[in-house]
C-alpha cells in the first residue's frame, strides 16, 4: 500500500519526520517497507495484514498516524445528496447472500474529460494510470476511503435492469481493459437482460464502461461476499486493488459515505445532476456492535498495570468511544474495524499503542524442567540418520500411510494379514502400510522418465499385526538406488551404525531388486540398541608400524571375519582394513601401535606369526608367497 505524506496530511497534522513516522508505525504493527524520497513528496509503502483491510485507505493509515501521535483526525467533507431533479427508470434484482448490499445512484448530464491536475498527480504518486474523470473518481475515493466503486454507463445498460447472481461456469467476460475471461462457476457477476456487463468485486465490464461519450453513470458501491470474491481470483488468477479489499473484509457500513464522497467529486469536477434517490439494499443494518473491555483482565494478560486513564485516551484515539459502565469498559467498534470481535482484540489494541518496548524487560522466573514429559520424543538420532542419507546422495521423500489392495497384492502381501481402515475415504487408501517398500518403489517408478540417477529415502512409520489387539506402531528406515552397489549401502548403513554405537551386520537389512539396490531396517529397534557414549583416546606420541598381508582364504570366508580375528591377536593392532581383493586373495593393510614405546621388529614379528596361525587353524588360510620367476 503507497500512501504520500501529502496525502495523509489532509487528515492527521503528523510532526514527525518520515524517517521516524515510519519507525512508530512499525512498532504498531503497520509495517513501513519503504521510504520514498520524490520532488515534492514522501511516498510511505507499507505491508497491511490480512486481518487489517482498513488500512487499505489512506484514512485508514491516517487514523493509525492519529492514534500513534494522539492527534484528532479530519474527515473529508460527506455532504449529502441533492434531491434528484428527475428520476430515471432503473430496477435492481439482487441476491443478498451473495451480494450483504448494493448502495447506489444515478447522476445524469455529465461531462467525461481528463481529471483535473491535482487528482492525476495523487493518483501517479500511487502507481495508477488516470484514465478520465469518473474512473479516476471512483479509485481515487476507493484509496480514500477504502470501500471499492464501480460507475456504469447507465445508458449502455439493456432494459436498465441489474441482475446480481453467481455465474454457472464457462460464461465470456470482456473487461474494462479489452481482456476476455472464461468465468468459473460461483463468480458474483452483474448482468443486464441480455449480457454480463460486471465481474463483481474483481473487475468491470467493457461493454458498460465509461467513456467519452457516457452522459449518464450508475455509480454502485457493494459489499461482496470474501470468500466468492476470493474463489473467482484465484481461479482466474486475477487480482485488483477492489478484489484485495473484499477478500479482506469490506467496510459494510461505510458505503453510504462513500458514495457521498464520490458523488459530491463527480458533481464538482464533471457537471451533471442527480437522476434517483438513493438505492440502498442490504441484508442488515450493517451498525456498530459493542465490546466489553476488564481493565483486571488486561493488566493480567499484559503482565503489567496500564493506569486506567491511559487505557480510555488510547481507545479514544482509536475511535472506540470508550465508556465506563459497571467495571467495565464499553467500547464501541466502528464499522471499518471487523477485526475487533473479543475482550482479547481490545487488549491486544491497547498493548500495540502503548508500545511494547514500553513493557519493562524481564527475566522469566522458575527452574528450567528436567524431566522428559512422557509423550517427549528426541529428533536428534533422526535428523541425523537423515542428515547421513543426504551426505551419500539420497533424497528424502514422504509417501502416505494407506494404499489400496492391490498395491498389496502386487507386493506378494495378503491383504487379511494388513490393519484395514473400516470407513476409506477410497479404495486407493484403505489398508494401513506393513511397509515402505511399496511406496518407495511406486516412488522410483514415477522418477525413472525423468531421472537417470535415483536416490531415495523415507523414515516414516509402518503398521504391523492383523489386527487392533496385535498391532505396532514402529518407524521404519527404508531406502532404494539405482546408481549405487550393493557395498556402497552397505557402506552407508555402517556409517549409520558406527554413528549409533551399535555392533550389527548391515547385510541382512539390504536386499538386490531388478533395479538397483533396496534397503530397510527398523529403526524403532535399533533405537533401543543405540549407544551414544563416546571414548575420545588422545593421539599417540609413538609413531605406528604399517604392514600389508596379502592371505589366501575361500571364497566362503568373509572379509569381516577374517579383520576381527585380526584385531583379536594383540591390543597393538590399531587399524585392520581391506586393500585390495583378487580371487581368493585378500590384502589387509594393518597398522601397528604402542601408546608408551616404539615397536621393534620383533615385536611386529610375533604378532604377525600369530595372525597367521590363527587365521590358519581357523579358516584355513594362508599367508600368499611371492611368485618365483
Amino acid at each position: 500500500m503507497l500512501a504520500p505524506l501529502s496525502w495523509l496530511k489532509d487528515y492527521v497534522d503528523t510532526t514527525l519526520a518520515p524517517y521516524e513516522l515510519g519507525e512508530r508505525l512499525t512498532e504498531v504493527g503497520l509495517g513501513t517497507e519503504k521510504i520514498i524520497k520524490t520532488d515534492d513528496d514522501t511516498i510511505f509503502e507499507f505491508e497491511i495484514t490480512p486481518n487489517r483491510p482498513d488500512l487499505l485507505s489512506i484514512l485508514g493509515i491516517a487514523r493509525e498516524i492519529a492514534a500513534v501521535e494522539g492527534k484528532k483526525i479530519k474527515l473529508p467533507k460527506l455532504p449529502n445528496f441533492p434531491n434528484p431533479k428527475k428520476t430515471l427508470r432503473f430496477e435492481i434484482k439482487t441476491d443478498k447472500t451473495i451480494n450483504p448490499r448494493f448502495t447506489g445512484i444515478i447522476i445524469d448530464g455529465i461531462n467525461v474529460k481528463d481529471s483535473p491536475k491535482w487528482l492525476q498527480e495523487r493518483l501517479i504518486k500511487i502507481n495508477q494510470r488516470p484514465i478520465n474523470n469518473i474512473v479516476d473518481i471512483t479509485n481515487y475515493v476507493m484509496f480514500e476511503l477504502g470501500n471499492p466503486i464501480h460507475a456504469f454507463d447507465y445508458d449502455k445498460i439493456k432494459d436498465h435492469v441489474m441482475i446480481v447472481e453467481k455465474a454457472k461456469g464457462t460464461e465470456l467476460f470482456k473487461s474494462v481493459d479489452g481482456i476476455s475471461y472464461h468465468l468459473p462457476k460461483d463468480a458474483v457477476i452483474i448482468k443486464d437482460n441480455e449480457r454480463i456487463i460486471d465481474l463483481c468485486g474483481i473487475k468491470g465490464g467493457f461493454n458498460s464502461g465509461t467513456f467519452e461519450d457516457t452522459k449518464t453513470i450508475f455509480i454502485r458501491v457493494p459489499v461482496e461476499d470474501p470468500i466468492l470474491i476470493r474463489k473467482a481470483s484465484q481461479a482466474l488468477n486475477l487480482r485488483s486493488e477492489a478484489s484485495s479489499i473484499f477478500e479482506r473484509g469490506v467496510n459494510a457500513g461505510g458505503t453510504i459515505d462513500t458514495l457521498k464522497r464520490c458523488v459530491d467529486l463527480v458533481l464538482e469536477t464533471a457537471g451533471g445532476e442527480i437522476a434517483s434517490n438513493l438505492y440502498d439494499l442490504k441484508i442488515s443494518d450493517f451498525s456498530p456492535w459493542n465490546v466489553n473491555l476488564n481493565i483486571e483482565r488486561l493488566n493480567k494478560i499484559l503482565g503489567i498495570e496500564i493506569p486506567k486513564n491511559k487505557v480510555i485516551d488510547i481507545l479514544d484515539s482509536l475511535n472506540l468511544s470508550p465508556v465506563i459502565t459497571k467495571g467495565f469498559i464499553e467500547c464501541t467498534i466502528p464499522t471499518y474495524r471487523n477485526d475487533l470481535k473479543t475482550e482479547e482484540d481490545l487488549i491486544e489494541e491497547v498493548a500495540r499503542i502503548y508500545g511494547y518496548n514500553n513493557f519493562p524487560k524481564t527475566i522469566p522466573t522458575g527452574e528450567i524442567p528436567i524431566i522428559l514429559v512422557p509423550y517427549f520424543k528426541d529428533y536428534k538420532i533422526e535428523e541425523k540418520a537423515k542428515n547421513i542419507l543426504i551426505a551419500a546422495g539420497f533424497s528424502e521423500i514422504y509417501t502416505y500411510s494407506l494404499m489400496s489392495e492391490s498395491d498389496l497384492e502386487n507386493a506378494h502381501i495378503k491383504p487379511e494379514r494388513v490393519l484395514r481402515v473400516d470407513n476409506p475415504v477410497s479404495r486407493e487408501f484403505e489398508y494401513l502400510r506393513p511397509t515402505l517398500k511399496i511406496n518407495l518403489l511406486k516412488a522410483f517408478s514415477q522418477n525413472k522418465p525423468n531421472f537417470k540417477e535415483i536416490n531415495l529415502f523415507e523414515l516414516g512409520k509402518v503398521y504391523l499385526g492383523k489386527n487392533l489387539d496385535e498391532t505396532q506402531e514402529v518407524y521404519f528406515l527404508s531406502g532404494i538406488s539405482n546408481v549405487k552397489n550393493f557395498y556402497e549401502v552397505k557402506g552407508i548403513i555402517e556409517r549409520l551404525f558406527l554413528y549409533l554405537g551399535i555392533k550389527e551386520d548391515p547385510t541382512k537389512y539390504i536386499e538386490g531388486i531388478d533395479d538397483g539396490v533396496f534397503f530397510e531396517i527398523n529403526f524403532s529397534e535399533i533405537l533401543k540398541k543405540v549407544n551414544l557414549e563416546k571414548i575420545f583416546i588422545p593421539l599417540p606420541k609413538y609413531p605406528p608400524v604399517l604392514e600389508d598381508l596379502a592371505i589366501v582364504a575361500s571364497d566362503d570366508v568373509k572379509t569381516g571375519d577374517l579383520i576381527n580375528e585380526i584385531k583379536n591377536q594383540s591390543s597393538l593392532i590399531h587399524i585392520v582394513s581391506l586393500l585390495d581383493q583378487y580371487e581368493e586373495t585378500r590384502t589387509f593393510h594393518i597398522v601397528y601401535q604402542h601408546r608408551e614405546r616404539n615397536l621393534t621388529t620383533d615385536d611386529v614379528s610375533k604378532i604377525r606369526e600369530k595372525i597367521l596361525k590363527t587365521l590358519g587353524e581357523k579358516f584355513k588360510a594362508r599367508l600368499k608367497q611371492p611368485s618365483t620367476a
